[in-house]
């Protein structure tokens, strides 16, 4: 498994940042001069090495060699993807960034020795606790610097070994929803976690009225990146998704149970057709974001993960299986047939967690069947 550790630079010494940022100047404009050239004679492979490479060395004197054909590398994946969206405007580059193979720099003493401006130059950063288990363990991939409002951070792909899955006792179902962002239920009906989903709605509300006050008025010195709400609406969305994350894996793991997950592709399609409210509702909260932070952070802890379709998991009930068709947006699930009557999130979980129960087990059995090793986690 890849991941991407984010860790910020620490501006101790001014000559090294503005060494870096020179650096970082000199790697977008030769990505343009490699995009001019790829551009003109329409080549998407390594042959545009031989065309420009030499004239490009003795433009850039101050940018290291790898650097340089890595600047080429992203002018290619830049022109092959343009010519087949827009072949008739030709593409920029525009990131203030640079980016170093692995065997061009070093970790050491929570930082990077990189190669500028002809040297090795020691680039300090903060660096996370939770970072130190992979960057002493994990091998390193490609390391980039880039700018973000102001702050130099440092983006290093590390491989880390995956876990080995366990055989689950238990089946967790995560329900996604409005008025409770998350409720997680076991495949015997008992309720694991509820997060709630009025506060953080009631926070984004405010935002969404403070942008709208702020563009009604024309405060365009608000504009500034300072002031800024749209970085406020996506850091608050990844921290909540990450403590939710954090926790399903938890709980999971300490119960040895597989993660039941809805797949919610063709959600904004479905939902063109229900009311602008809860259009509004649904867009809010970045589900997809949550999804994969389950999902990555189960694979690092080895727990198991399945995904099922969400259909009828809300008018199912969970205890004779009646799929009542009437059911429309009450809190309260009453079953016509049985008599239950149960909280809606509560009921779709379990549903849920049943669903991919059931899954699970029928994926596992059919490779059994194929003369293949069985294992549940194949795709």
């Amino acid at each position: 498994m890849e991941l991407t550790l984010k860790m910020k630079v620490r501006e101790k010494t001014k000559w090294k940042i503005q060494a870096l940022r020179d650096a970082m100047d000199s790697f977008r404009q030769a990505v343009n001069d490699w995009i001019d050239v790829a551009w003109k004679h329409k080549i998407t492979d390594r042959t545009l090495h031989s065309l420009a490479y030499k004239k490009l060395r003795e433009k850039y004197p101050n940018l290291y060699s790898n650097s340089l054909q890595d600047a080429m590398n992203w002018a290619i994946q830049i022109v092959k993807t343009e010519l087949k969206v827009n072949p008739d405007v030709k593409p920029k580059f525009d990131s203030f960034m640079i980016s170093f193979k692995n065997v061009d720099f070093k970790f050491e003493n929570d930082g990077f020795v990189i190669p500028l401006n002809g040297k090795r130059v020691y680039v300090p950063v903060y660096v996370p606790k939770k970072y130190y288990k992979w960057l002493v363990n994990g091998k390193f991939g490609r390391l980039y610097f880039k700018e973000e409002d102001g702050e130099i951070y440092a983006y290093l792909t590390v491989k880390v070994e995956d876990k080995p899955a366990y055989e689950p006792k238990l089946w967790f179902g995560v329900d996604l929803g409005v008025q409770n962002l998350v409720v997680v239920a076991d495949n015997k009906g008992r309720e694991v976690l509820r997060f709630d989903g009025e506060t953080v709605n009631h926070y984004k509300e405010l935002l969404e009225k403070e942008r709208a006050r702020r563009q009604r008025r024309q405060m365009k010195y608000l504009n500034n990146r300072k002031f800024r709400l749209g970085s406020k609406h996506r850091n608050f969305s990844k921290y909540i998704n990450h403590i939710i994350a954090k926790e399903i894996v938890r709980k999971a793991k300490e119960y040895q149970a597989c993660i039941v997950l809805e797949k919610l592709r063709g959600v904004k399609r479905r939902s063109a057709k229900m009311p602008k409210w809860v259009r509004k509702l649904l867009h809010r909260w970045s589900y997809h974001d949550l999804i994969q932070k389950i999902k990555y952070k189960a694979k690092l802890e080895g727990v198991p993960v399945i995904e099922v379709s969400p259909r009828n998991t809300s008018k199912t009930c969970s205890e004779c299986g009646y799929v009542y068709k009437r059911f429309k947006n009450q809190r309260l699930f009453h079953c016509p047939n049985c008599g239950l009557i149960i909280d809606r999130d509560l009921n779709a979980s379990t549903n849920i967690a049943r669903k991919g129960m059931k899954e699970f087990n029928k994926r596992a059995f059919l490779p059994a069947l194929k003369g293949e090793a069985s294992s549940p986690q194949r795709r």
